[in-house]
């Protein structure tokens, strides 16, 4: 998935869970190149 801030294509996984609904997973992701 593209970095929002600085267009990177290698952002990574930190940490899922299950939406509200439980029918999707939220992820946060986190960008090795501009943090």
């Amino acid at each position: 998935m593209r970095c929002p801030y600085c267009q990177s294509e290698d952002t990574q996984v930190k940490d899922s869970r299950p939406a509200e609904d439980g029918a999707a997973i939220r992820r946060r992701r986190v960008c090795p190149d501009c943090g």
